[in-house]
């Protein structure tokens, strides 16, 4: 997988993504041989803690009034006066008739348990790649130890 750097049209350089640093001239500054969705290699537990807890509260967040309004329409015995054909009209109309907020009621309960929950999912994932990536591939990254 490349990562494409340059605008449309022009001669874009590739820079590949698993930290080489390799350059091809075309204004890709280089973040070091980290890659760059990761944290750095000397984060500690309670930092990939923290980003999985932001990550997966965010991510929640977001997503929280599409699913209410997606609950909502395969609820099996809805509102007789809810007459949904999107979930952007039925959004409008959970909005319009029963306020601004009303597809965001729960969300406070979903954060309490979205931000342990990923945030022990994170750091155990990052602390399993990290040890089977010594196990499978000593020098970097292996797609293995990514994939198990």
């Amino acid at each position: 997988m490349e990562l494409r750097c340059g605008g449309v049209g022009s001669q874009a350089a590739r820079r590949r993504m698993d930290g080489d640093g390799r350059d091809g001239g075309g204004g890709c500054k280089d973040a070091g041989s980290e890659d760059y969705e990761n944290l750095p290699t000397s984060a500690s537990l309670s930092t990939h803690m923290t980003a999985g807890a932001m990550a997966g509260i965010l991510e929640h967040s977001v997503m929280y009034p599409v699913d209410s309004v997606k609950t909502r329409m395969q609820s099996l015995n809805p509102d007789p006066k809810a007459q949904y054909t999107s979930i952007y009209g039925a959004l409008k109309k959970i909005v319009r008739t029963e306020g601004f907020w009303r597809p965001l009621r729960g969300v406070n309960m979903m954060m309490m348990g979205a931000g342990p929950a990923h945030a022990l999912y994170f750091a155990c994932y990052e602390n399993v790649k990290r040890t089977l990536n010594a196990v499978f591939h000593h020098q970097g990254n292996s797609h293995l130890a990514n994939g198990i």
